[in-house]
């Protein structure tokens, strides 16, 4: 879990101590080869492709919808397309956050969650993530982000929406 989300709905879990300032996120070298943007439903079939859970037309469907209905981020590469991204699923969960082959290494996708967490918290979002046991990689990430471990193995919310007073001026 995000540490900001963690404070607000599990205190007891927070070691205060450890856990970074709220100012400054990661950085990324070499800023001015990517554009901050948001995935767009042409962007699919490259997180399908790179999914752990996908490669398969049912995912890519999946991964569509998520990408219509839920916020995401993405960093657009000098060639216009997307090298890293995260998404939110039906759950509120944060996932298939993953780079490009040629651009792993860098820092990316530590930068693309954070960046993500940021959008996310501003709208309301409980943010957290799954994470395989496996892939110590983004275990590894989410230590540097101080991301809050949790006492089981998955967790997921039940979500409301959000009721939003528009000022019709």
């Amino acid at each position: 879990m995000m540490p900001q989300t963690a404070r607000k709905l599990v205190p007891f879990l927070v070691d205060t101590k450890n856990l970074r300032p709220e100012s400054g996120g990661p950085q990324i070298k070499n800023q001015e080869m990517f554009k901050l943007s948001l995935l767009d439903i042409t962007h699919a079939a490259l997180v399908n492709k790179f999914w752990h859970f996908g490669g398969n037309e049912r995912s890519q469907r999946f991964i569509e919808r998520c990408i219509l209905a839920f916020p995401s981020s993405c960093l657009l590469g000098p060639e216009g397309t997307p090298v890293s991204w995260a998404l939110m699923d039906q759950t509120g969960e944060m996932r298939m956050a993953a780079a490009v082959p040629e651009y792993r290494a860098q820092g990316l996708v530590s930068y693309i969650i954070y960046t993500q967490t940021q959008v996310q918290e501003k709208l309301g979002f409980p943010v957290y993530n799954h994470t395989e046991k496996a892939n110590k990689i983004i275990q590894k990430m989410s230590q540097s982000l101080h991301h809050v471990p949790m006492p089981c193995d998955w967790n997921q919310w039940n979500c409301a929406p959000l009721k939003l007073a528009f000022n019709r001026s």
